[in-house]
């Protein structure tokens, strides 16, 4: 096996200032495959610096995997791992697998010997496991954050080795053991807590006047293609009722950018295609009057967050656990659900409805808000600085 060296350490830019006495939180952090298993760390992190914490980052991730430039774009040091598929392979792809997935956790378990954290932060992905094995084989204590509202196969294999589960809300405890599980909420970035812009700036951003309807369709870090597919059916009927941001991954980008260049120049200006935005969704969320999306794990968090009424197509395959995050924010009347079979004639007379049913849209924004915990980064933080202690004080006992 080769051998992977751990980058020097470094804060990540918005460091901030230590705390008197405290010794610097050495954190090793493992999550990858989706945005949503990589910003809500990143949240954590922010929280704990903008607290007046100070801590040492090594972020341990998938080496082919999307993670690496969302997190080294954060500052942070980043270690690219092998790993390999939990499940859906065949015996041969599986014995591949599984070869990967031994790799990974000998090239796991030597960064962290090296690197020496206080604590392991594991969020989601197939990289996860041989990361969170590794560290309890060190017996550094692990912490899991179930972003979802179910646990994906990944949070699964890891909760027994993990000294505790943060999870997003009440439902998701049920799947642990008791007392296993702590309920956080979901921790979202400043720039969608007490840092986000207004609507007025959040329209000026796209070049939207602020008295216009907006409409946000995004598919998650990877796309979508039938929500993209839906949208290029009803694209005319869409621009007539609002300007619409549309975030469209890189695999349909050219057929939608041709699409675009048909419309008549005095429409095409109210459609906005955007293969990905980074601090430009911060912008995109608090600019929209609804949201059809994807219900990935970052629903439950940034929608609520900024209040953000939603039409949810869930991802129909990878177990289909989108299936409950959709249905907690439905059941609480702050989204509705449109089976991914069915978006492609449902978007623009669900979009019309709302657009033009003022009092089920405002009753659908405060009931998101209402699900918000805008204490939820800093609830982990401190979650891992507890982890952390609590080894300390039983090293000590044991010396």
């Amino acid at each position: 096996m080769s051998m992977l060296t751990v980058p020097a350490t470094h804060r990540p830019r918005a460091a901030g200032r230590a705390t008197a006495g405290r010794v610097p939180l050495r954190l090793a952090v493992t999550g990858g495959g989706t945005g949503g298993h990589v910003y809500p760390a990143l949240a954590v992190i922010e929280a704990g610096l903008s607290a007046g914490r100070q801590a040492d980052v090594l972020w341990i991730g998938w080496r082919e995997g999307l993670e690496r430039s969302l997190v080294e774009r954060a500052g942070l040091a980043f270690v690219g791992i092998e790993a390999g598929r939990l499940r859906g392979a065949g015996w041969r792809a599986g014995l591949r697998h599984t070869w990967r997935l031994a790799r990974g956790f000998g090239q796991a378990r030597g960064l962290l010997a090296r690197f020496r954290p206080h604590v392991v932060l594991a969020t989601g992905g197939f990289v996860t496991f041989p990361v969170a094995l590794a560290a309890r084989w060190l017996r550094v204590p692990v912490l899991v954050y179930l972003p979802d509202i179910e646990p994906g196969l990944a949070v699964r294999l890891m909760a027994p080795l993990a000294a505790k589960v943060a999870v997003t809300a009440e439902p998701a405890q049920g799947h642990f053991r008791r007392g296993k599980a702590v309920v956080t909420g979901f921790p979202v970035r400043t720039s969608l807590a007490a840092g986000r812009p207004s609507r007025e700036q959040a329209r000026a951003r796209f070049g939207i006047p602020a008295d216009e309807r907006v409409v946000l369709i995004f598919g998650g870090s990877q796309g979508a293609h039938s929500l993209n597919a839906a949208v290029g059916h009803a694209l005319e009927e869409l621009l007539a009722e609002a300007h619409v941001l549309h975030i469209h991954g890189r695999w349909d980008r050219e057929w939608l950018r041709a699409r675009r260049q048909e419309l008549p120049a005095g429409v095409r200006e109210r459609y906005h295609l955007f293969d990905y935005l980074h601090e430009e969704m911060a912008h995109a969320l608090v600019a929209a009057d609804v949201v059809v999306a994807r219900a990935g794990a970052s629903t439950l968090g940034e929608f609520p967050a900024v209040g953000l009424p939603a039409i949810l197509v869930p991802y129909p395959h990878s177990g289909a656990h989108q299936w409950a995050n959709a249905r907690y924010l439905a059941s609480h009347g702050a989204a509705v659900i449109v089976p991914d079979d069915e978006i492609r004639d449902a978007l623009l007379p669900r979009v019309r409805h709302l657009l033009h049913d003022q009092a089920r849209l405002t009753a659908m924004r405060r009931a998101m808000r209402a699900l918000a915990r805008p204490g939820a980064a800093l609830a982990i933080y401190e979650l891992l600085e507890a982890l952390a202690a609590d080894k300390a004080v039983n090293r000590t006992r044991s010396a």
